[in-house]
C-alpha cells in the first residue's frame, strides 16, 4: 500500500528531516568558544608545560612554563633550555609571558629560567632564581630566598631581599602595585578553555561514524592508523583516535601514529590511571593525546605528541616527554622537549565552535541531535493534530 503524505503535513515533515539530517551530518561538539580555540592554539604554541595545581620540577623544561599552584624546583631546573627565547606577546594570550610564569609560591631548590620570570606569591628560604642575566624577576610577595644574575627586579614588598651576582646598574624596585608586577589574571587564565577543548575533543570523536582506529604490528612494533573523520571541519582534515589507557599499556614496542594527509590527529584515551605507559617512538607534532578521564598518568619510556591531561597528575620516572604538557600537576623527572615538538598554531582552528550571542562572551547553546529530533517529532505530532481536526 502505498502511503501519501497529505499536502498541509509536507511542509513540517520535510523540516523535521532536514533538522535531523543537518545535524547528523555535522560533528556533534561540546561547549568550545572560537575565543577558547584561539587561546588553546596559542598555549600549545607558546608554552612547554602548564599546570593548574603544582609543579614539581627535576630537570629541564625547554619550552616556558605556566604554574596555577606552587612551583617546587628541585637540582637548578632548567627552564626555556634551547626552547624558547624573549618573552610570548600572542594576542590570544591576553598578556605577555615570561619563561617562568607562577601563580603561587616558589619553592624548593628554585629554577635557571632562561627568560623573566613572574610570581604572584612569594620566592621561599632555600631557593634560588638564578637568571643568569637572560632576563628579570617581578615577584610580588617577599623574597625570602635568593634572586641571582637578573636583569632587573621589580616587587610589591618592600624590600627585595637577597639579590646577588648583578649587574651594574640594574633596576631594583620596590613598593610597587601587584597588577604591575604579575600584569595577568589573579588565577590562570587557560584552564576553563583548555579543560574545555578536552571535553569536546571526546564529543566530537563520539560524534564521527568514521573507520578512525586500526591497529596493525610491522617489524614487531604495534601503530595506530588514523583515517580522516567525515563533517564539516572547514579545510582541515582531522582524525579522531579512540583507546584506552589499557590498551595502550598493552603496546609494549608502540610505534605511533600513521597519520598520512592528516592536519590533527585526536587521541582520545579513556580509563582514569596507568602506572607504566610504553616507550614511544617519534610521531608527528600534529597529535594531541587527550587522556580526557585521566586523574594519574606515569610515563615508563619517552613519548611523543602533545599531553592534554586537564584533571590528572603527570609523571615521567623513566623517559622524556615530547610536546607540551598540560595537566593538573606535574612531577618531572625527566626532560621535557619543546622546540621542534610545537603543535602548528593553526591545527585546530577548523574544529567546531559555539557562536556567541550578539558577538559578546555569552555562548548561545547548540542544539543536540536529541533536541533536533524532538523538534521534527513535535511538528509532526502538530501536523496530525492539525490532520485529525480536518477530519
Amino acid at each position: 500500500m502505498r502511503l501519501t503524505v497529505p499536502r498541509f503535513m509536507r511542509t513540517p515533515l520535510l523540516l523535521g528531516l532536514a533538522l535531523s539530517a543537518t545535524l547528523l551530518a555535522s560533528p556533534a561538539f561540546a561547549g568550545l568558544t572560537a575565543a577558547e580555540l584561539a587561546l588553546d592554539s596559542a598555549v600549545f604554541g607558546q608554552f612547554g608545560a602548564v599546570t593548574f595545581g603544582n609543579y614539581t620540577a627535576n630537570n629541564e623544561t625547554e619550552g616556558r612554563i605556566a604554574v596555577g599552584g606552587n612551583f617546587i624546583g628541585g637540582g637548578g631546573h632548567n627552564i626555556c633550555f634551547n626552547g624558547c627565547s624573549g618573552d610570548t606577546t600572542s594576542a590570544a594570550l591576553g598578556a605577555t609571558y615570561g619563561a617562568l610564569n607562577v601563580w603561587g609560591n616558589v619553592t624548593g631548590a628554585g629554577a635557571n629560567p632562561g627568560g623573566d620570570a613572574f610570581i604572584q606569591g612569594s620566592n621561599a628560604a632555600g631557593s634560588t632564581l638564578n637568571m643568569n642575566y637572560y632576563g628579570g624577576t617581578g615577584i610580588v610577595g617577599a623574597n625570602a630566598g635568593t634572586i641571582q644574575g637578573a636583569n632587573f627586579v621589580t616587587t610589591s614588598a618592600a624590600s627585595a631581599g637577597t639579590t646577588q651576582n648583578m649587574r651594574t646598574g640594574v633596576p631594583v624596585t620596590t613598593n610597587v602595585a601587584a597588577g604591575t608586577v604579575f600584569p595577568f589574571p589573579s588565577t590562570l587564565p587557560f584552564q576553563t578553555a583548555l579543560t574545555d577543548l578536552s571535553a569536546s575533543l571526546k564529543t566530537d570523536a563520539q560524534g564521527t561514524t568514521a573507520q578512525v582506529l586500526g591497529a596493525y604490528v610491522q617489524n614487531g612494533q604495534t601503530g595506530l592508523a588514523a583515517t580522516a573523520a567525515p563533517g564539516g571541519y572547514g579545510s582541515k582534515k582531522y582524525g579522531f583516535v579512540t583507546t584506552t589507557m589499557a590498551d595502550l599499556v598493552s603496546y609494549q614496542n608502540f610505534s605511533g601514529i600513521t597519520a598520512t594527509g592528516l592536519d590533527a590527529v585526536f587521541v582520545i584515551v579513556s580509563g582514569t590511571s596507568s602506572s607504566a605507559l610504553p616507550n614511544l617512538n617519534t610521531v608527528g607534532n600534529n597529535v594531541i593525546w587527550d587522556f580526557v578521564d585521566a586523574t594519574t598518568i606515569s610515563f615508563a619510556g619517552q613519548w611523543y605528541g602533545q599531553i592534554l591531561a586537564p584533571n590528572a597528575t603527570v609523571s615521567n620516572p623513566s623517559g622524556n616527554l615530547n610536546g607540551t604538557v598540560i595537566a593538573q600537576n606535574v612531577v618531572q623527572s625527566n626532560e621535557y622537549h619543546y622546540g621542534s615538538y610545537i603543535l602548528p598554531t593553526n591545527s585546530l582552528s577548523g574544529l567546531p565552535v559555539v557562536p556567541m550571542s550578539g558577538g559578546g562572551s555569552t555562548p548561545i547553546d547548540e542544539p543536540s541531535a536529541f533536541a533536533v529530533m524532538a523538534a521534527g517529532a513535535g511538528l509532526l505530532a502538530a501536523a496530525r493534530r492539525r490532520a485529525g481536526a480536518r477530519r
